[in-house]
């Protein structure tokens, strides 16, 4: 427990008093020790005295700097580096706190060893206070230095003779940061270093420019270490990241630091010609699915880039130069190709968890002219990537309640009930079978009600003792999201900790873990987060109080010590795969999806030697269902409350970019531990994104509508507005007649297929309309299904084979369109009798499609009819 001695109140007066004095401006390094000479920077601890007649330094001297990113925002991460220099004899072990802000009940620590004249480097994560905390653009930093004597802590004075050390910190709230990453640093090149990063700088600030209003005052971050600071969070206040150079190549802690900063909305951009494979891949693991097939130089080149709205050929410009430039030849599966040279992609982009990154294989100076003016090829690429990272979503407040509801006294089991009634039985049967022998039957006229009434009150003590008594509990609930291009999952969690009686948490969590209280407190009570040598953090302070519920979240990733897959195919019934990784005995309430298609029911078979997943075509749950079933459990309503938060979200989730299982299981254990005193439960959904492998030639299989992407058709008068496929939503209470073109795109892996029928279930209101569907039938639209007055859940098949080929955009086209009502048709005929004009005529009634969703039966042979040809270019049927 940390002593009055440093109580939060004694440290906010002296903080009290540096502000009367004026020592708030410390210089941007700041230092505390016994020496008040000494300059601990890294350019000069170390270096031998200019004087060789002057005395060697004395003493131990501590120094705290920004590092990493060095800039601050609210709310967000921070690092520092903590620098000890040791002039002594003796090994020391050091502890540094520091506090943002005029409140010092939150504090993080460092405690290292120190060996005898040497000099050491640690870190420090720091949390920044949310916005609403905080006056102004600034905000304070605070250091101590913490001194322990026979359990006591003391200050230990600064070079100032001051116990604390205070700067002030500018916030950069509302900046979008960029980071560059280049060549490696060392003595050699150290002039061609410079330049390329001065060239990169150029280009990038080219790009930036030509797509902001307002070019930012704020300079590109260059990184000038070969290594990041291994802290929580320390990329939070980048937007984007450059790599263009093997500065990375030998730190694995920042390489694994970018990749989970990527997944959690980072966007990065990789430049395949400075950038060498083997960095690609530790990356981005399976994610880096490019192939380079060989390198050359250009001196002039037609740049093609993609319109970004139709995803079709866009302008082409011509570039030139007396000096080449370096273009890399490759191959590519990402759907989303930027810019070609000569049909090679030299610009392409993947999502990757939340974020994005953006491979070019074109060397920087080809995306400028000679007269720095900018391609259009850039101007693209910037336009996209320039932007504030992608929020991920958070999961934390919808899983709130899951953990609260987990709190409380526990129901006594059936097997005490059982025991306590199995009691009262025997001693009836024994009371009986001695009372007979003896005949004195007439005793059980006694014996009976008194042992019903004994039992009864024994239930009523059991289960009294049951809801007066709330155990100390930690509930834990978690999103836990598989990575199977790198073997790690990302964990979100959220605990709620309950304490009968006051005391330490005994919180201990390991280095990948960063564990945090959810409310503020408000306690004048301080609480230390203490990093130590080995890695861990541990809370010192005032323990958990006694009948409170508070709430202790993280957000992490973990490298799975075995692989967490699923991997089937389809048959007749649907989809069949295998769950490895997991017990399937505690696997319960499966889903598939695919944001933002329809949700299918899943079986998992626990029986078989690996766990069956088996989702079948007629599983799919309709909109606003989430679990099978018309009777759910206390803990299933909870799940569905939480899916309902969380997948119909409008702005779309993470939980299954492609189709994804989604199961209940038994918490990750991420090394988090506490007090032997409370009891530990939870559950945790994970998502696991779906390997699909070809199904076998000959036989006809299903393909369940969550594996079936809607996508809308650009059409001779574009694309339709009616259905957007980012959100799945239709327009809401239309009244003009309208047709929605649509295509709906199948997995990879079945192409090329012959379709058998597909099954279209959708749900409408369009009374006194007529609804119709079509499709190409000899490139021409053809009505296929039609239904008057359609109102509510309406099913069909549609089993033309010549309409069921498939387009050359690469899925099935069907238009879905509602006529106009039967009685503006009628007033218009009437109106043209009479010689008026029918345009004047207003059609009030109002029509609405909620969904459509279709599932396919389909085959692959030899004899598959091959796509329409490239009539589509224009997207006229």
């Amino acid at each position: 427990m940390i002593p009055t001695t440093l109580s939060a109140a004694r440290i906010k007066q002296v903080v009290g008093v540096l502000v009367m004095c004026g020592l708030m401006a410390l210089p941007p390094v700041f230092s505390t020790g016994v020496l008040a000479q000494e300059d601990v920077s890294e350019s000069t601890v170390g270096s031998p005295a200019s004087d060789p007649q002057a005395k060697e330094p004395a003493g131990v001297a501590v120094t705290v700097m920004p590092s990493g990113v060095q800039r601050f925002a609210s709310g967000g991460w921070a690092s520092l580096a903590v620098v000890g220099v040791n002039h002594t004899d003796q090994d020391v072990e050091e502890v540094v706190s520091v506090f943002v802000g005029d409140d010092p009940n939150l504090q993080f620590s460092t405690r290292f060893w120190l060996p005898a004249r040497s000099k050491r480097q640690s870190w420090l994560p720091l949390a920044i206070p949310p916005s609403e905390r905080i006056d102004g653009n600034r905000v304070d930093l605070s250091m101590i230095r913490i001194a322990e004597s026979e359990g006591e802590e003391s200050f230990t004075e600064n070079v100032n003779q001051m116990p604390v050390s205070v700067r002030s910190l500018m916030l950069a709230d509302n900046e979008i940061n960029t980071g560059l990453f280049a060549g490696p640093l060392d003595l050699e090149g150290e002039t061609r270093r410079e330049a390329t990063r001065e060239r990169l700088n150029a280009v990038l600030n080219a790009g930036r420019d030509s797509v902001t209003m307002n070019p930012s005052d704020l300079p590109i971050v260059s990184f000038l270490s070969n290594f990041l600071p291994p802290t929580y969070g320390a990329l939070d206040e980048l937007d984007q990241v450059v790599i263009a150079g093997d500065q990375l190549q030998y730190d694995s802690d920042g390489v694994v630091a970018i990749r989970r900063w990527i997944r959690r909305g980072g966007r990065a951009w990789i430049m395949l010609d400075l950038t060498s494979q083997s960095l690609v891949n530790d990356l981005l693991g399976d994610d880096a699915d490019f192939t380079v097939i060989d390198r050359t130089e250009l001196n002039e080149f037609e740049l093609q880039t993609t319109d970004p709205v139709r995803g079709t050929a866009g302008s082409t410009e011509s570039w030139s130069s007396e000096t080449p430039v370096a273009m890399l030849r490759v191959l590519t599966q990402a759907d989303d190709v930027i810019c070609r040279i000569d049909g090679w992609p030299v610009a392409f982009r993947k999502r990757v968890g939340d974020g994005d990154v953006l491979f070019t294989a074109l060397g920087a100076d080809g995306w400028i002219h000679s007269d720095q003016k900018v391609m259009a090829g850039l101007n693209q690429l910037a336009r996209e990537f320039f932007e504030p990272k992608n929020q991920p979503q958070d999961l934390v407040a919808a899983m709130k309640p899951i953990v609260d509801d987990q709190i409380g006294y526990q129901i006594p089991s059936r097997s005490t009930a059982a025991f306590v009634l199995g009691v009262n039985a025997l001693v009836i049967l024994i009371g009986g079978v001695w009372w007979a022998r003896q005949r004195r039957l007439e005793r059980m006229a006694f014996l009976v009600p008194v042992s019903a009434i004994v039992t009864t009150l024994i239930m009523l003590a059991i289960g009294s003792s049951h809801a007066t008594a709330i155990p100390s509990t930690v509930a834990t609930s978690q999103v836990v999201q598989v990575q199977p291009a790198t073997g790690e999952a990302d964990v979100s969690t959220i605990r709620a900790v309950y304490s009968q009686q006051s005391g330490d948490l005994g919180l201990v969590s390991n280095h990948q873990v960063m564990t945090m209280p959810l409310e503020n407190t408000g306690a004048s009570q301080t609480h230390r987060v203490s990093l130590e040598d080995d890695g861990t953090s541990r809370w010192l302070g005032p323990g958990q109080p006694p009948g409170v519920v508070r709430h202790l979240v993280s957000d992490s990733s973990t490298t799975l010590q075995q692989p967490i897959r699923v991997r089937g195919t389809f048959d007749g019934q649907g989809f069949r795969g295998t769950l490895s990784g997991l017990d399937p005995q505690t696997c319960q309430d499966g889903l598939i999806v695919a944001s933002p298609g329809p949700i299918t029911a899943v079986t998992i078979d626990a029986d078989a030697s690996a766990g069956q997943v088996i989702a079948a075509a007629s599983d799919r749950l309709p909109p606003g269902q989430f679990i099978p079933g018309s009777i759910l459990t206390d803990q299933q309503r909870m799940r569905q409350d939480f899916y309902d938060a969380v997948l119909t979200s409008s702005e779309g989730h993470s939980l299954g970019q492609g189709p994804s299982l989604l199961v209940w299981t038994d918490p990750f254990e991420l090394g988090v531990q506490f007090d032997n005193r409370f009891d530990q439960r939870g559950a945790a959904l994970v998502s696991i994104p779906i390997q699909l492998e070809r199904p076998a030639g000959g036989v006809e299989f299903r393909i369940p509508s969550s594996f079936i992407r809607t996508d809308a058709f650009w059409g001779a008068q574009g694309r339709t507005t009616l259905f957007s496929p980012r959100t799945g939503m239709w327009l809401a209470e239309m009244t003009k007649a309208a047709e929605a073109q649509l295509l709906f795109r199948f997995p990879d892996v079945v192409a090329p297929m012959t379709l058998q029928q597909v099954n279209v279930t959708m749900k409408i209101n369009a009374p006194s309309r007529t609804f119709f569907v079509n499709a190409l039938v000899d490139d021409q639209p053809t009505r296929v299904f039609q239904l008057d007055n359609a109102t509510g859940v309406i099913t069909f098949t549609i089993d033309r084979r010549d309409a069921l080929r498939l387009h050359a955009d690469g899925g099935l086209y069907l238009a879905f369109g509602v006529t106009e009502s039967f009685e503006a048709t009628e007033r218009k005929a009437n109106a043209s009798d009479s010689g008026e004009a029918g345009d004047q005529v207003v059609d009030n009634a109002t029509w609405q499609i909620d969904y459509v969703h279709l599932d396919a039966v389909a085959q692959i042979n030899t004899s598959d009819l091959p796509p329409l040809d490239e009539a589509s270019d224009t997207g006229k049927p």
